[in-house]
């Protein structure tokens, strides 16, 4: 009787032992890989975004229009679809500033603008019209500040000037500057 209560309890061991045996062996890759890390993907969006930020008088300095904004969490980043940036300068015309595409760091400190790049600004009494084609923009809207390595084109009335690679300070006096293969063309009246 002993003996076969021995072999119910030795069964039952070797039955736990190989299902052990079975988990620890087993191909199930799921269970082996580590966790992925978190895709990238919109914690949030808006169609016709628009932002305004004030200054510290509760006058408008600048506006980002957008016909598409996503914030991903993942980078704390904005990717916009045809953004339109309006940079207010007080009495004078404000800068506008198109692209196809951009994105927004995580505290808006840079505004990266991808593929081909409009500046504009409107002439005044004191200041002329000035339009600057580029591409790939990288702007930081606090120090009114533009640049790009890729060429730039800047037309202001008969005043033609074209480099690869630019600096612009966009507040008054304008500052632009061309790093290399600087051609320009100045009509005189």
């Amino acid at each position: 009787m002993m003996l076969q209560q021995y072999k119910g309890v030795f069964f039952l061991l070797l039955i736990f032992l190989a299902s052990l045996w079975a988990v620890n062996h087993s191909d199930n890759k799921e269970a082996n890989e580590p966790l992925e890390a978190v895709v990238h993907s919109a914690d949030h969006f808006a169609v016709n975004y628009s932002k305004t930020q004030m200054s510290e008088l509760g006058v408008a300095k600048e506006k980002l229009d957008a016909d598409y904004a996503a914030h991903y969490s993942d980078n704390d980043e904005t990717e916009l679809s045809k953004p339109m940036m309006t940079l207010y300068q007080g009495d004078l015309p404000p800068w506008i500033i198109r692209a196809q595409t951009g994105v927004v760091t995580s505290e808006g400190e840079k505004i990266f603008l991808q593929g081909v790049v409009s500046i504009d600004r409107a002439a005044a009494k004191t200041v002329r019209e000035v339009n600057i084609k580029t591409t790939n923009l990288r702007v930081e809207p606090k120090k009114n500040y533009a640049e790009t390595e890729d060429w730039a084109e800047l037309v202001s009335e008969t005043d033609r000037m074209s480099g690869v690679g630019m600096r612009l300070v966009y507040q008054d006096p304008l500052y632009i500057k061309l790093l290399a293969n600087v051609k320009g063309r100045h009509v005189y009246e």
